[in-house]
């Protein structure tokens, strides 16, 4: 899609080319009970082992900690990583040497997708130091991820001589109380503060919203978003394929109505369309010289055909914008004085600083547009703020001028035509003194080099951890492959969608679930098919997903986790938990408080229960078999879940 996984995946994305997990060697009662790394130190002389899809600029060094070889990360961003089997329900404790060129870099070892939250350490020393983490494996999670990570710097970091080791089995899962909510921290970057719970509470209700990925990509290569640099189009070349009228992109079915009907359908209650997407087509009229639009193009504004019909349905109109453009040379040495590794091939050239500046200059002037003639924005997911495809939050916060004003000694000073003041002071707004000025209650998140009001985990990975403080998002596609149209591409299950929106949800997490138009403007029936499954499961279901917060427990992956709302406790249980032969389930305790009724919340069925002496409650006869992938129990209390 547009991730920063995605683009530190660059050299190994093209259709094809992602290379298989590197699994361990399987455990069996013989050998150690502990996942077996493979080439944990390097002595291959290669990266074999470490060649996953997610490794990026990675290679081996001479410079060891032990052995002849060892791995170096760099420059710039960089990771490597190895998937491997481990036992399930069973304590881990992960080891690396690891240094770095200087105290301006730092190495983290990460240990993620074991069922618990992600554990890292971090070291800036430039000796070799070991460093360690350790975490329990959930009761039905049998692999974890490796990564060795340089997060960022011009210089380089190593690691040597990994180790995992097998602790022992998990402890029993503890009896909990009640978590004490906690409200999040208001923060203020570039003189713009995030919005305030009353601004957030639509939001954070809501819990499900549809993705529309669509764009001339739709009709280029079988669809992948990132085709335009995937493939190495010339811009030239691409616009050629893209506004073919035999095969291009035509939006000649395009129904907006139709698209808003069927997102209500799948009980979601705000949707999101890419406005633009990295290779700089808008689908909206942009004034600006340099534009590439549907107006142009077509001779339609897609975005007003959507916003339309999105907010007369009553679904919350939210909008996805990327301000990077694959289009402009500049967009890879916006400083004219260094040029950023790109597929095709460019060299620094003295007008490239002032290509970056039109760059720029074209996003003020669409944001401008997007957030002045569309009426009420209520969500925008900005994306790809990075330039030249490298993570340097100095350099974009310099370039971009995301705050309230823009830096009126600036490098890159967009025309007089395309600014607005604030005429307090005449001072020239930044991005977000648009957004403020335009839309003062309009929903950010955080990709466009400002704090943002809502963060992002993108991916079909399961959510896992606790219960999120600050407000998230999770974004995935109903397809498996690809955010933009891939023809006859497989799609996830209405049972896999519901264990994702579940997941989420009892963790605080919103869920927004993309699907992928064709050129025409078609949403295959497959993609439509889950959605409307999905909707009828939540007109049973609804109450334990919309307006809840996680809670009042934390969950436990693969086997249950909570949502709360007044004085009713939901109670989704997974098709793992390790009770379930038993045909009951048991809460964490709810201290001294008392149960009024327990229902199964599918059916509507009343269920036994008891309360035990340790302030649990045991609910009986639960009908697993009926909706195995989550069974979702409702107790409601005889006052609010947070009641004195």
């Amino acid at each position: 899609m547009f991730s920063l996984s995605r683009l530190l995946s660059l050299s190994l994305i093209a259709a094809a080319s992602f290379l298989p997990p590197s699994f361990g060697a399987p455990t069996t009662a013989e050998e150690p009970r502990a996942g077996v790394l493979i080439n944990a130190d390097f002595e291959t002389g290669d990266i074999a082992g470490w060649r996953n899809w997610r490794t990026k600029f990675a290679k081996v060094t001479d410079q060891a900690q032990s052995g002849k070889h060892a791995l170096v990360l760099g420059p710039g961003r960089a990771r490597a990583c190895q998937e491997l089997k481990i036992r399930p329900n069973s304590r881990y404790r992960l080891s690396a040497w690891v240094k770095t060129d200087s105290g301006a870099e730092q190495v983290e070892l990460v240990a993620s997708d074991f069922g618990g939250p992600k554990v890292s350490v971090a070291s800036a020393l430039t000796e070799y130091t070991k460093v360690s983490v350790e975490f329990t494996s959930a009761y039905v999670t049998d692999t974890l991820l490796i990564t060795i990570w340089h997060p960022f710097g011009t210089g380089m970091g190593y690691a040597d001589s990994l180790e995992l080791e097998y602790l022992g089995e998990a402890l029993p899962p503890v009896v909990q109380e009640f978590v004490t909510p906690v409200v999040p921290e208001q923060k203020s970057e570039g003189g713009v503060a995030q919005l305030p719970p009353e601004d957030m509470k639509w939001f954070l209700d809501a819990k499900f919203g549809l993705f529309v990925h669509w764009g001339v990509y739709s009709s280029v290569d079988k669809g992948n978003e990132w085709v335009m640099h995937n493939k190495r189009h010339t811009p030239e070349g691409y616009r050629k394929l893209a506004e073919d009228p035999n095969t291009g992109f035509t939006a000649a079915k395009f129904n907006a109505a139709e698209w808003a009907e069927l997102a209500k359908s799948a009980g979601m209650k705000y949707a999101v369309l890419t406005t633009r997407h990295h290779d700089g087509y808008a689908l909206f009229d942009s004034k600006h010289p340099n534009s590439w639009n549907s107006v142009q193009h077509l001779g339609r504004d897609l975005i007003k055909e959507y916003t339309d019909a999105v907010r007369a349905s009553g679904l919350r109109v939210g909008l996805y914008y990327s301000p990077m453009s694959w289009r402009y040379q500049g967009y890879y040495n916006v400083e004219g004085n260094k040029m950023n590794p790109n597929v095709w091939g460019y060299t620094a050239q003295d007008w490239h600083k002032e290509n970056a500046r039109v760059m720029k200059e074209e996003v003020y002037e669409q944001v401008t547009a997007l957030l002045s003639k569309y009426g009420k924005i209520e969500y925008m997911f900005w994306d790809g703020a990075w330039l030249g495809q490298t993570v340097n939050p100095e350099l974009e916060d310099r370039f971009w001028d995301t705050g309230r004003y823009q830096d009126r000694n600036g490098e890159w000073l967009i025309d007089e035509r395309y600014v607005e003041r604030d005429p307090a002071n005449n001072q020239a707004l930044g991005i977000m003194g648009l957004v403020r000025k335009h839309q003062p209650h309009m929903i950010v998140n955080k990709r466009f080099s400002w704090v943002g009001d809502v963060d992002v985990d993108e991916g079909s990975a399961a959510s896992t951890g606790d219960i999120r403080v600050a407000t998230m998002e999770k974004c995935m596609s109903v397809q498996k492959g690809g955010w933009g149209h891939v023809p006859g591409a497989k799609v996830f299950s209405f049972e896999e969608v519901a264990v994702y929106l579940s997941d989420a949800v009892v963790r605080n997490i919103n869920l927004l679930l993309n699907v992928g138009p064709d050129r025409e403007g078609v949403i295959p029936q497959n993609q439509q098919d889950v959605l409307r499954q999905t909707g009828r499961w939540l007109e049973k279901v609804g109450s334990a997903i919309y307006h809840t917060r996680g809670g009042p427990w934390q969950p436990l992956h693969g086997e249950y986790g909570f949502t709360y709302s007044g004085n009713n406790i939901y109670c989704h249980v997974y098709e793992s938990y390790r009770d379930k032969p038993k045909g009951t389930f048991t809460t964490q305790s709810i201290g001294a408080k008392s149960v009024s009724k327990v229902v199964d919340l599918y059916s509507g069925k009343e269920l036994p229960w008891r309360k035990n002496a340790d302030n649990t409650v045991t609910v009986e006869q639960v009908d697993y078999a009926q909706t195995p992938y989550v069974t979702i129990l409702q107790i409601t209390l005889t006052e609010d879940v947070y009641a004195n």
